[in-house]
């Protein structure tokens, strides 16, 4: 990543950690106050289908508190997806012709910094999400329809409990060797190994060969293969099921080499979300 996006991300980092503290300290004054001041439930950005911040269409700032708390600023939305396509660009030999698939997509903030940095160009968004994935085609796809968004309605404990498709059945809406760069941000934090390894399967079968792989986890090393919910592992309350998956380097990497997957770099806690690591893979060339 060049030294202007790595301040961007540290800035990113830094107001993320500051946020997440923040709100969790404003949050039980700031709800009953809203009602009060308004006369009505703090439900109301549901009313706004959507927000416009320097000509950028974002959701509105409740579906996106379900992100994380730091999403709630417009600014820090925007600079953060800004961010991630810049990332493209610089470490996963993104150009104009490239397919990029975003595999857990949530509400295009990807989608959104690729529009700021590049225009119109090819991008597939998949989601388990039904409201987000709504929200994408409604905003983001409509107007530029070279930007796609699927619902996949697979079953996740966190964000989709009532999805037809088990994990172990999911096959992903590409053909074989498809993709030049597949993005998974934060996707495997709320996922347990057994549907970890049919991502991992799937990615690889789509990906063309020689392409880049990006994504984020919780991963350490000497821990157990995979814990749920590590107490004081993350500095958010985690009460729902999948909140917090955290895997050991070597279970994760083993996983990834099975599918011809090599790791150019893995960068412990380097992301801009606490304790989220970064791992950048390359799918191998088969010998001819």
């Amino acid at each position: 990543m060049n030294k202007g996006n790595d301040k961007l991300v540290e800035r990113l980092r830094s107001n993320t950690e500051r946020g997440s503290i923040l709100w969790r300290l404003v949050r039980p004054v700031v709800r009953p106050v809203w009602s009060l001041i308004h006369n009505r439930d703090y439900v109301s950005d549901y009313d706004r289908d959507y927000y416009l911040y320097h000509g950028c269409v974002l959701p509105p700032r409740e579906m996106r508190g379900r992100l994380g708390a730091s999403f709630l600023a417009d600014g820090f939305y925007l600079e953060s997806g800004i961010a991630e396509a810049r990332r493209l660009a610089a470490r996963l030999a993104y150009s104009k012709s490239s397919l990029v698939v975003d595999i857990g997509c949530g509400l295009g903030r990807l989608a959104t910094g690729m529009l700021w940095e590049f225009g119109d160009v090819q991008y597939l968004g998949i989601d388990s999400n039904p409201v987000f994935a709504e929200w994408c085609r409604e905003h983001i796809e409509r107007n530029h329809p070279s930007f796609r968004f699927i619902h996949l309605d697979v079953v996740n404990e966190l964000y989709n409990p009532a999805g037809k498709i088990d994990g172990d059945r999911i096959r992903l809406p590409l053909a074989d060797a498809t993709a030049d760069i597949v993005y998974l941000w934060g996707l495997f934090t709320n996922m347990g190994p057994e549907h970890v390894r049919i991502y991992v399967s799937e990615m690889s079968r789509i990906a063309r060969e020689g392409s880049r792989i990006f994504l984020t986890a919780f991963v350490e090393e000497n821990v157990p293969e995979v814990s749920f919910i590590p107490k004081g592992y993350v500095p958010y309350e985690c009460v729902k099921p999948l909140q917090c998956v955290r895997y050991s380097k070597e279970f994760l990497f083993s996983i990834f080499s099975r599918y011809g997957l090599v790791v150019e770099e893995f960068r412990h806690h380097g992301g801009a979300f606490p304790s989220q690591s970064e791992v950048y893979l390359r799918k191998e060339k088969v010998a001819a």
